[in-house]
């Protein structure tokens, strides 16, 4: 997919520079949109990060890999130390999960309480299908820590809604 390749070939600095933007341009729309077609737009935010997600880690792979499986929580940071490419890994696993994190909160309907850990639940689960799909199906290998990383970049989505939810707050008072 053309959005994963271009973040995957750019410079790290790059990469973090594009994602901050992403993140502020995120919020400050949540903020300024009038309330419905906020929720359109975070609607389809979570329908195209569902889609981004179910697209680079299942539907585009190809069976010829084998059962293998890593169950050790960090392990990629013991590797990252030979091998620096395994933090590109591990933040683009986060990055995968950001969008998931900013636009599902948004989306869900206003008075449903506790969205933050609506969000962050639905896309530790989602992580954790897409872990067993990739075994199951010899898909990729079933890693502990894609899961703690994409639950990490949903996290991190998740914070924009807090940011815009506290704004509002002071806006109101």
């Amino acid at each position: 997919m053309y959005i994963y390749h271009y973040f995957y070939t750019q410079p790290m600095n790059m990469v973090y520079i594009e994602t901050a933007v992403m993140f502020v341009v995120w919020a400050v729309l949540m903020l300024i949109l009038p309330k419905k077609p906020r929720r359109i737009f975070a609607i389809t935010g979570l329908c195209l990060s569902l889609l981004l997600i179910l697209s680079l880690t299942i539907l585009k792979r190809n069976s010829n890999g084998s059962h293998d499986v890593s169950l050790i929580p960090f392990v990629s940071f013991t590797y990252a130390k030979t091998q620096p490419e395994f933090y590109r890994t591990m933040y683009m696993n986060i990055l995968l999960f950001v969008p998931l994190g900013m636009s599902m909160p948004f989306a869900l309907p206003k008075k449903l309480k506790l969205k933050p850990l609506i969000t962050i639940g639905t896309g530790f689960l989602l992580s954790v299908i897409v872990e067993a799909c990739q075994y199951i199906f010899i898909l990729g290998r079933c890693e502990t820590d894609d899961v703690i990383m994409n639950t990490i970049g949903v996290s991190v989505g998740v914070l924009s809604y807090l940011i815009v939810y506290l704004i509002r707050i002071r806006k109101e008072k």
